[in-house]
C-alpha cells in the first residue's frame, strides 16, 4: 500500500466509524448480510470500489468546474449571403459563372461556424459519455 493509498483509506475508515447508525431496510439488510457471509472478502471489494467511485466522482467535478470556469470565445458575427456581397451577380445585376464555392463567395464562413459548432456538439457529447462511464458498473 502507497501512502497515498493509507491516508484515503485512513480518512473512509474514520469517517465510515465516526458515521451515525440509520435506520436499516429489512430486506435490503438481510441480503447485504448474505453476501458478506458468502463472501468473506465483499467488505474489502466495497471499501476498494466506493473509494475509487468517490475518486472518480471528485475528478468528474473538477473537471466540470474547469470547464466552466473557461472563458467562453466569443463568436465572430457571420453572414449567409457573405455581407452582402452577391458573387453570382456580376455588374447591373447579370449573373456571372461563378462557383458557390469560391473563395469570395462567403459560404467559408458559414461552413466554418457549422464545423464549430459540429465540433463543440461532438466534444460535448465526448465529455457526457466519459462522466457517464466513470459512473457505469464495469462488472
Amino acid at each position: 500500500m502507497t501512502p497515498d493509498e493509507r491516508t484515503l483509506l485512513q480518512g473512509f475508515l474514520t469517517d465510515l466509524v465516526n458515521t451515525p447508525q440509520v435506520a436499516r431496510d429489512p430486506e435490503a439488510d438481510a441480503m447485504i448480510s448474505q453476501a458478506v457471509q458468502s463472501n468473506p472478502g465483499a467488505v474489502y471489494l466495497l471499501v476498494q470500489h466506493a473509494i475509487l467511485a468517490d475518486q472518480a466522482l471528485h475528478a468528474a467535478q473538477a473537471k466540470i468546474q474547469a470547464l466552466q470556469a473557461q472563458p467562453v470565445p466569443a463568436a465572430a458575427p457571420t453572414s449567409f449571403l457573405g455581407g452582402g456581397v452577391q458573387p453570382w451577380s456580376g455588374q447591373g445585376g447579370q449573373p456571372v459563372a461563378s462557383s458557390p464555392f469560391a473563395a469570395n463567395s462567403g459560404l467559408g464562413g458559414f461552413l466554418k461556424s457549422a464545423g464549430v459548432v459540429a465540433a463543440g456538439v461532438a466534444g460535448g457529447d465526448f465529455i457526457a459519455q466519459g462522466i457517464e462511464n466513470i459512473f457505469s458498473p464495469r462488472w
